[in-house]
């Protein structure tokens, strides 16, 4: 009979072993980076005003403690403080990071939902030390948003009369549910599995009658840009409903904006709105105020160059940028069909030659384009000027100019003139701007400074939803997720400095 050697654990014997928590923290890691940092280039006394604690009470988990435990769970992808929690018990290098502590999850959990303002601190401090690592040029910077769900619920989304609907329809369905209970109660059909499924469903429909009947009552509905009710959510009505490339969702944008340097994030903010342009100019001037308390060093004779897309592009943007001192570089709607050889492209509203004298446009082809009306576009005035549908129907320029047979035939081209879009105005200028080479080999970066960003937080850091309800507390999630961002970049650096690289 083939014999093999004794295990202690056949026999239940426990062996003591003797661990260094701080051996477990190898140098070179971000984790022996992160276990430094926090503590000698973070202050994290910021938080010390939270506690009040001094003379009564049981001791807390210290900020430090919490900090590191959350970016390096938010590192290896971990977001569920239940998880961080269980980090602490199961995981040795988190153990060490914890300074063998335990923190429960929903300390963990009201640290991340509480610490918004505070966070903003942080960020601030992490950006001054990705500038001491020289990882930040403070020229050219590209900005976008990631569109992620958040703890709502888009069943429960909808203008008033859409929810007084919904309202309606549980209300229905839980009447249902009762009669056919007592249809199956009377005729004795009704087991002691059927009878707890009855009443935990009709647990569920009554609290979601609760909530929709009390938001009800009490909601103000919310306005969009041109006046019109826009839709609410009842789970969390600072979210909103937002398009992604997975359809709708209900939740928050969250904006950054990145140097092209090293990629760090200068700037960052969750916001609960469906249209993210409009909080480009917030976003441009927290960047510049961000670089410039970091102690980044800028060239004084060239201006800083900012890039966005599409969904960016509007005049008050444009305007904002000119008034900070930017080169604000936005492409518009239909900026990709006039990209590429010149043949090869469609006549835009800026190919056409402004008469002053006698108010008219010249096309390409050399026909006039007559004013024929003012109206309304947005709330702005417009000017239309129309083409001669006979010129149009023979011109052998039409296929680059109409893109519709029929309409070169009815009514031929025209054009939709704004005081803005109007030779001489910002947005007449930067088009013009846009379709030169320059510009365009300008923002042809931007998606390699802003994209790898979201690629980072969202697919290899496990960002795909906030866990948090409110602006506020999804803003301080986003937060977080860029200061362990910003650090990541910080590590080759930290490496050199201190010779393990």
């Amino acid at each position: 009979m083939a014999r093999y050697k004794h295990t202690e654990a056949e026999s239940g014997q426990g062996m003591f072993l003797t661990v260094n928590l701080k051996e477990q923290l190898l140098p070179g890691t971000f984790e022996y980076m992160l276990n430094e940092l926090v503590g000698t280039k973070i202050d994290v006394s910021i938080f010390d005003e939270n506690y009040q604690n001094d003379e009564k009470g049981a001791g807390a988990i210290p900020p430090r403690v919490l900090i590191k435990l959350i970016s390096y769970g938010y590192l290896k992808g971990v977001k569920s403080s239940r998880r961080l929690e269980e980090l602490c018990r199961n995981n040795v290098t988190a153990k060490a990071l914890a300074e063998d502590m335990e923190p429960h999850w929903t300390t963990i959990a009201d640290f991340i939902s509480t610490g918004g303002e505070k966070f903003k601190g942080i960020f601030a401090q992490v950006l001054m030390y990705c500038n001491e690592l020289e990882l930040i040029g403070g020229q050219d910077y590209a900005v976008d948003g990631d569109r992620l769900p958040s703890n709502a619920s888009l069943e429960m989304t909808g203008k008033r009369k859409d929810l007084e609907k919904r309202l309606a329809i549980y209300r229905r369905m839980a009447e249902k549910h009762i009669e056919k209970h007592q249809r199956r109660d009377e005729a004795g059909d009704n087991s002691e599995a059927s009878e707890k499924r009855y009443q935990e469903r009709q647990r569920k429909l009554n609290k979601k009658i609760e909530a929709l009947d009390n938001f009800i009552k009490t909601m103000k509905p919310k306005k969009g840009n041109g006046g019109k009710e826009i839709t609410s959510n009842v789970t969390d009505n600072e979210s909103a409903m937002i398009h992604s490339p997975k359809g709708y969702i209900q939740g928050y944008i969250g904006m950054a904006v990145a140097d092209s340097k090293k990629q760090i994030i200068v700037s960052a903010k969750a916001v609960g709105s469906a249209n993210e342009g409009a909080h480009f100019p917030d976003m441009l001037k927290n960047a510049l105020s961000n670089v410039e308390k970091a102690g980044v060093k800028k060239e004084p004779e060239k201006k800083p160059v900012i890039m966005a897309d599409s969904n960016y592009f509007s005049e008050e943007n444009l305007k904002a940028g000119r008034e900070l001192g930017v080169e604000t570089i936005i492409a518009d709607g239909s900026y990709k069909s006039r990209l590429g050889k010149k043949e090869g492209k469609t006549y835009r509203a800026e190919d056409f030659t402004y008469n002053e004298e006698d108010d008219n446009y010249e096309c390409p082809a050399g026909k006039k384009l007559e004013r024929t009306k003012t109206r309304k576009i947005s709330g702005r005035e417009c000017k239309l000027y129309k083409a001669d549908a006979g010129d149009c129907g023979v011109c052998p320029l039409k296929e680059k100019c109409v893109k519709s047979k029929k309409k070169s035939r009815k009514s031929g081209r025209s054009l939709s003139v704004t005081e803005n879009n109007s030779p001489g105005g910002i947005i007449h200028e930067h088009l013009k701007n846009l379709n030169t080479v320059e510009w365009q080999d300008k923002y042809a970066r931007r998606m390699q400074i802003i994209e790898p960003v979201f690629a980072n937080i969202s697919f290899c850091k496990g960002l795909n939803r906030f866990s948090l309800r409110g602006q506020e507390k999804v803003n301080g999630q986003w937060l977080l997720y860029c200061i362990v961002h910003n650090l990541g970049k910080c590590l080759k650096g930290y490496n050199k400095g201190k010779g393990y690289a």
